[in-house]
C-alpha cells in the first residue's frame, strides 16, 4: 500500500535498513532559507523551495492520489520496497 509519510518515519524506517542511526533535524523557515541562500540559490528560489517544507509541515501534500498511476500505466513502487532495492547504496553514504 501507499502511503504519505513524515521525515521522521523515513528517517526511521531507512535508520532500520541500513544499521546506522539518523536523527532529524528541524530547521526553522529562516534557517533553511538562509543555508539555501549561503549554498548560492537565489533568495526568492529558496524561499519557494522552502515553502514545500512548510507545507509538508501542515500536512498541506499528504494525500495520497492515483495520479503516478493514471500517467504512467503502473502502479508506484512502495518506499519500503524502493529502500530494499537502495540500501546497500545508502548504506555506502
Amino acid at each position: 500500500m501507499i502511503q504519505s509519510l513524515t521525515k521522521v518515519a523515513i528517517a526511521t524506517a531507512v535508520s532500520a535498513a541500513i544499521g546506522k542511526p539518523i536523527e532529524v533535524v528541524q530547521v526553522p523557515l529562516e534557517g533553511l532559507v538562509q543555508g539555501m541562500v549561503q549554498a548560492g540559490l537565489p533568495e526568492p528560489l529558496a524561499r519557494v523551495f522552502a515553502s514545500f517544507d512548510t507545507n509538508t509541515e501542515a500536512g498541506r501534500v499528504a494525500q495520497v492520489t492515483g495520479d503516478f498511476e493514471r500517467i504512467t500505466g503502473r502502479q508506484p513502487q512502495s518506499f519500503e520496497a524502493w529502500l530494499q532495492a537502495n540500501k546497500a547504496a545508502l548504506a555506502a553514504l
